[in-house]
């Protein structure tokens, strides 16, 4: 369930509000749920340029990867949603 309250954001984020092709961030947990694998990851450029907006800084969310994804990238590395 915890997940889902981070799924949302993160796939609003990386769908919508970004007009590159890709759409990165660091990996900062790894964790399976239900039989699916997720990357718990800070977006790039998530942090708000207006000091005046209380809620500034990073946008955390989780990606949902394959086996294979999962296996191939370690915390710390830089994911990429195409």
């Amino acid at each position: 369930m915890k997940a889902l309250k981070f799924l949302f954001p993160v796939l609003f984020f990386l769908f919508i509000s970004c007009g590159d092709d890709r759409n990165c961030g660091e990996i900062v947990q790894k964790f399976t749920e239900n039989g699916k694998y997720y990357f718990a990851m800070i977006a790039f450029g998530g942090s708000s340029s207006n000091s005046d907006d209380p809620s500034g800084g990073d946008v955390f969310g989780d990606a949902e990867v394959t086996l294979e994804v999962y296996n191939s990238f370690n915390i710390g590395d830089e994911y990429c949603v195409n």
